[in-house]
C-alpha cells in the first residue's frame, strides 16, 4: 500500500501546472500599485475597433478629425499598411512613405506608393516588400490621404489623434501633418509541420527548459547546458498542466503573427515580449535580478500571466513590479537587434483534457 501511495506521489510531482506558483519576493514599500491598463487591449486613441493584434494609427483629417485608422503589420516578405475609414470619410487617394530615413518633406505626391480610387473606397492595403527596407530596426512611415464626401474633401495624416490635438513622431517644421515610427515585426521562417518537444521544470533561468527532438531551425536564443541545446521557455496557459521530460507536439508561431490560430491569440504579447527582454538583457532596477533563483523564475512566471491569462499578482511583490513597468513602458513593443519576443508553442487544442493536451508555452527569440 505504501508502494502505491508513494507512487501515486511521485506521478503528481512530475506534473508542472500552471494553476501553480505563488508570490513569495515581496519588494519594499516604494513599489507603486498596479497600474490599470483597462481591458489591457492594445490602446489607440481612434474610436474604430481593429480586430486583430497589429499596430494602428490614426488618420487625422483637416487638422483636427478622426478619419479612420491606418494599420500596419507585416509577414516574413511583405509589410502591409491598411486605411480604415469612417462612414463619413470615403477614401479618394492615399499616399505612403515607407523606408529606413526620415523623408525630408511632407510632399506625398512624391512618396513610393500611391493609389487613387474612383469610385471612393474605405479600405485599402498596400502590399510594400520587406526588401526595399534597408534597416528593419527603426521604420519611418507617413501615410496621406484624400478623404471626405460630397464633394468636401480634406488632407489627412496618420499620427496619434490625442483627442483633437495631434501629434506625430515626425513632422515637417511649419507644416501640419507628419508621421510615425516602428519597426518591422520578427516573422522568422519558421517550421509548417508541427515539432516534437520536452519541457523540463524549472529551467536553469526560466519556467522551462525547452528541448526540442525533431530538427529545428531558429534565430538565435538558445543556450547549451551539457551539451544539449535549450531555450528558456514560460507557460502562457494557467488553466491547463503538462508533465515534465514527456514528448508533445506543437506548431510554431511568432507571437507577432497575425495568423495565430484563436485560442492562441493575445493582445498583451507585446507587454510579454518587453518583459523577456528587459529580463533576459538584466536590465537596470527591478530586472537586476539572479535569474538562476526559483523564486525569481515564479515572479517573472506570475508577470506573465497577468498578461496571458489576466491573473492579479499578489500586492507588493516582485511579479506587481513587473507589471507595471511592462504597462508604463511596454505598449506597442516590437524587439530590435539583441532584444527578444516570444516564439508561441502551440500545442493541439481538440481537446481539453489536461492529462492529454499540452499547455501552451513560449520560448525566448533574438530576432
Amino acid at each position: 500500500m505504501r508502494y502505491v501511495i508513494l507512487l501515486a506521489i511521485l506521478a503528481m510531482l512530475s506534473i508542472a501546472s500552471c494553476s501553480g506558483g505563488t508570490d513569495s519576493g515581496a519588494i519594499d514599500d516604494s513599489t507603486q500599485v498596479l497600474l490599470d491598463k483597462g481591458d489591457l487591449d492594445k490602446g489607440t486613441s481612434s474610436v474604430y475597433v481593429d480586430p486583430t493584434p497589429d499596430w494602428t494609427w490614426d488618420l487625422i483629417a483637416g487638422q483636427n478629425m478622426l478619419a479612420g485608422t491606418v494599420s500596419v503589420s507585416n509577414d516574413e516578405d511583405t509589410m502591409y499598411v491598411t486605411y480604415n475609414m469612417g462612414p463619413d470619410w470615403p477614401l479618394h487617394e492615399a499616399h505612403v512613405y515607407v523606408g529606413s530615413e526620415q523623408p525630408d518633406k511632407g510632399a506625398p505626391g512624391k512618396f513610393p506608393y500611391k493609389e487613387e480610387f474612383d469610385p471612393a473606397v474605405f479600405s485599402y492595403t498596400f502590399e510594400i516588400p520587406l526588401g526595399d527596407l534597408d534597416d528593419k530596426s527603426q521604420v519611418f512611415l507617413a501615410t496621406h490621404a484624400t478623404t471626405g464626401a460630397d464633394g468636401n474633401t480634406e488632407t489627412a495624416w496618420g499620427g496619434n489623434w490625442n483627442n483633437g490635438d495631434p501629434t506625430w513622431d515626425f513632422v515637417w517644421g511649419k507644416k501640419w501633418g507628419g508621421g510615425f515610427t516602428t519597426r518591422v515585426m520578427p516573422m522568422p521562417d519558421l517550421p509548417e509541420d508541427t515539432v516534437t518537444y520536452r519541457g523540463y521544470h524549472f529551467g536553469t533561468m526560466s519556467y522551462w527548459n525547452v528541448r526540442f527532438f525533431d530538427p529545428v531551425t531558429l534565430p538565435p536564443g538558445s543556450f547549451f547546458q551539457g551539451g544539449i541545446e535549450y531555450w528558456a521557455g514560460w507557460c502562457v496557459d494557467k488553466n491547463h498542466s503538462m508533465y515534465s521530460n514527456r514528448n508533445y507536439e506543437v506548431t510554431l508561431y511568432s507571437s507577432y503573427d497575425t495568423g495565430i490560430p484563436a485560442f492562441g491569440q493575445n493582445d498583451n504579447y507585446d507587454l510579454i515580449n518587453y518583459m523577456l527582454t528587459q529580463r533576459r538583457n538584466n536590465g537596470s532596477g527591478i530586472w537586476d535580478q539572479n535569474w538562476n533563483n526559483d523564486g525569481i523564475k515564479t515572479q517573472f512566471q506570475n508577470a506573465v500571466w497577468k498578461f496571458s491569462d489576466g491573473i492579479e499578482p499578489a500586492a507588493g511583490s516582485l511579479a506587481e513590479a513587473f507589471v507595471n513597468d511592462a504597462i508604463a513602458n511596454g505598449e506597442d513593443f516590437i524587439p530590435g537587434p539583441g532584444e527578444y519576443y516570444a516564439v508561441i508553442l502551440y500545442p493541439d487544442t481538440s481537446t481539453n483534457n489536461n492529462s492529454v493536451r499540452a499547455q501552451m508555452n513560449i520560448i525566448e527569440i533574438d530576432p
